[in-house]
């Protein structure tokens, strides 16, 4: 097999490369409208399929070398920019209207063609394009790496990881062309394994799309509708099976609730238990755990929390609650919440048993006239338990 042959299947696999990956994400943006980026990053591989099939012809002589070097330099250069533009939007999920300025490289480069005519040297045209592409693939990685605190989904560090890998192949062309003798391989195999890294890159595009389409499923799945915090399995696939020493459970109860939909309908209620979760959601810390189990009651797990904090912490909501200002048509409706509160006091408790607790304490709050947090007692149990006995 010839250096040329081998030159002409690289080049058709190069060109073959984007093309699949374009048909990807054209099926990933008809599969997932509200994934964006998807529609930009497949324009950008045909742009780079198109570049690549210019210069393929060019170096079969089916072009003359004016109208082929300049046109696949900045149509290859427009689909790297839109490629990264692309990216930006599918891995942050937003609209940045100064990605585009990206753009501003492909026409500067032309433009610089058209004065120097650098474009016609073939190792001056590919060094330039392989830096350029070097600069869109490794700020594509920081891109898919940034983004991951907001969304921490498991395949960004090997996404990362195939971009930063297409980045580095790229500069390694541009040291093979400038020098030759500092590479273990060839320009042709570097350009190779470039190839093999735009599948990689579109393969894994596809699972951040997937695995980004499950977590919303998850969140669902886990999430009060109404509300917006977790629900009740969320909250209980949250808890530790056992090993609640240290920690606290509350059960908070808003008072009279019924009276509330009797009197100004359901739509109030909804408006009110929505108002009441949003406001113990923002004066919690962030290694709480928050949940409505149904109806108007709703639990709190408090990890590493005494039973001085866990009291303080179920008073200044109880409090909060009484300040909330919910109106509905020019009315306001008051609020109150009973809560209960249960303490792990050895490594063999469970969850079942903490929750039977805090019912307890909770009973006690509703009993002594609701609007008020009672913390679970031998006593309280035994004073409960009677009151139950009597009832019956």
């Amino acid at each position: 097999m010839t250096a040329q042959l081998d030159l002409a299947t690289v080049l058709l696999l190069h060109k073959s490369s984007f093309l699949v990956g374009a048909l990807c994400f054209l099926y990933l943006r008809w599969q997932s409208p509200l994934n964006g980026g998807l529609g930009i990053l497949a324009v950008g591989f045909l742009s780079l399929a198109l570049a690549s099939t210019l210069a393929g012809y060019g170096e079969q002589k089916l072009l003359p070398a004016y109208l082929w070097t300049l046109s696949s330099f900045t149509i290859g250069l427009c689909g790297y920019a839109l490629f990264w533009i692309g990216l930006r939007r599918l891995s942050g999920q937003r609209r940045r209207h100064a990605d585009w300025l990206a753009l501003a490289i492909p026409a500067t480069g032309a433009v610089v063609g058209l004065i120097t005519h650098f474009h016609v040297v073939n190792y001056a045209r590919a060094t330039a394009f392989n830096t350029a592409a070097f600069l869109f693939l490794a700020a594509s990685a920081f891109a898919v790496l940034a983004d991951r605190k907001g969304e921490p989904l498991p395949v960004r560090a090997i996404f990362a990881v195939s971009l930063a890998l297409g980045a580095a192949l790229c500069l390694a062309v541009v040291v093979g062309l400038l020098k030759p003798d500092m590479l273990p391989v060839t320009t042709t195999y570097a350009f190779f394994l470039l190839i093999i890294s735009h599948f990689a890159i579109a393969l894994f595009a596809l699972v951040l799309v997937k695995e980004r389409a499950e977590a919303a499923l998850r969140r669902t799945a886990d999430t009060d509708m109404l509300t917006g915090v977790g629900n009740r399995r969320w909250f209980l696939s949250r808890l530790p099976r056992s090993g609640w020493k240290g920690d606290a459970l509350v059960v908070l109860d808003l008072d009279f609730f019924k009276r509330i939909n009797d009197r100004f309908g359901h739509q109030a209620g909804d408006q009110a238990l929505t108002a009441f979760a949003g406001m113990v959601r923002a004066n919690l810390r962030p290694t709480d755990c928050f949940a409505r189990l149904g109806g108007e009651e709703f639990g709190l797990y408090l990890p590493k929390t005494n039973e001085t904090q866990a009291l303080a912490i179920a008073e200044r909501l109880r409090r909060a609650t009484e300040q909330l200002d919910v109106r509905f048509d020019g009315q306001r409706i008051a609020l109150s919440v009973s809560v209960g509160v249960a303490f792990g006091q050895d490594m063999a408790s469970n969850w079942e048993a903490l929750f039977s607790m805090a019912d307890t304490a909770l009973y006690q709050a509703k009993h002594a006239g609701r609007n008020c947090v009672v913390a679970h007692t031998l006593s309280s149990q035994i004073e409960a338990e009677g009151a139950i006995s009597r009832a019956g």
